[in-house]
């Protein structure tokens, strides 16, 4: 490899180099990275230095006989990671990925990661179909939304942050059977377990008389709130439970001076329309790549054997299916 991407090994010169990024998310860390390694054996990281300005984390991961690599991992966003004010030569940066990493690579931004670059790509070469709504001040509603947030105020729901095990295995069944829903792989119990442990992140809870009836992820980085994942029982959907969650968590955050971030986004999909009625500012998510998408689980009948599949067995097989979502 020439020295334009530097491999590091060494765990403590990485998290040393860690510590100097001036922007990283929650899953830019040796913790998470490890933790994703230990949890699926198909996936292993490879950490780099770009010309002592910008770091870049890879997973490798071989699909349908091929191998990628992709930064980040079960996120919207990857790197690079800045260590300088303005990277002097980003399209050099990207020159030197698709010259020196000849397997797949594919790397998403975070809309914060362009306020340091030279040059802001553009959206027809680089768009990636998905958008983020950022919220940076206050909330401007849709009327729609607001109306399920007084209907769900009516309702007498209890919002609390998860605090037992209890709570977080009876939230993570109705995350799997949204999963079974929605006809794709679930992330493991472990993922939430990190998270209710992490300080960085937290699952707040819905309440019906006791009992947990939705429930979202919400992760913590540089001046950013994340909304990660979200769970709801069907039979309380219409109470408006993901509205309120969001309604008090945002106001939360914007009073502690954060920005929120819904997070990615297929454009055209129902949860953008759903994103779209909380009045925040529309960023795509630009991306480099250098193959064209082949079929994905998404567009494979092969999902629809979700339908059938108990929760046990969905949550026994999503480990090894999950590789083919990235």
């Amino acid at each position: 490899m020439p020295n334009n991407f530097r491999k590091i090994e060494n765990q403590e010169e990485w998290r040393a180099l860690l510590g100097k990024v001036l922007f990283k998310t929650f899953f830019h860390s040796w913790e998470w990275e490890e933790f994703l390694e230990k949890n699926f054996k198909w996936l292993k990281f490879e950490r780099y230095n770009w010309r002592n300005q910008a770091l870049l984390s890879l997973a490798r991961v071989k699909v349908f006989g091929k191998e990628k690599l992709i930064s980040h991992p079960f996120c919207e966003y990857g790197g690079p990671l800045p260590l300088v004010d303005k990277l002097a030569d980003d399209e050099g940066f990207k020159q030197d990925l698709f010259s020196e990493f000849k397997d797949q690579v594919k790397i998403s931004f975070h809309p914060q990661l362009l306020n340091y670059l030279q040059t802001a790509p553009r959206v027809d070469s680089h768009s990636s179909g998905r958008v983020s709504y950022l919220v940076e001040r206050t909330l401007d509603l849709r009327k729609t939304t607001r109306y399920e947030i007084e209907k769900a105020r009516a309702n007498n729901l209890q919002i609390e942050k998860c605090s037992n095990q209890k709570d977080l295995k009876d939230f993570y069944s109705l995350y799997v059977r949204g999963a079974k829903k929605h006809r794709i792989p679930a992330y493991p119990f472990s993922f939430f377990e990190y998270f209710t442990r992490s300080p960085d992140s937290e699952i707040i809870l819905a309440k019906k008389d006791g009992r947990v009836v939705a429930g979202s992820v919400f992760l913590f980085y540089d001046k950013f709130a994340h909304y990660f994942q979200n769970a709801v029982d069907e039979k309380y959907k219409n109470l408006g439970v993901n509205y309120l969650i969001l309604w008090e968590q945002i106001n939360k955050y914007l009073a502690k001076n954060l920005v929120f971030d819904f997070g990615g986004t297929r454009i055209g999909s129902p949860l953008e329309i759903f994103k779209k009625g909380w009045g925040g500012k529309e960023y795509p998510i630009f991306e480099l790549k250098n193959y064209s998408e082949g079929p994905s689980l998404r567009q494979s009948k092969l999902r629809n054997v979700f339908n059938w599949l108990p929760p046990y067995l969905i949550k026994k097989y999503s480990p090894y299916l999950l590789k083919y979502r990235l």
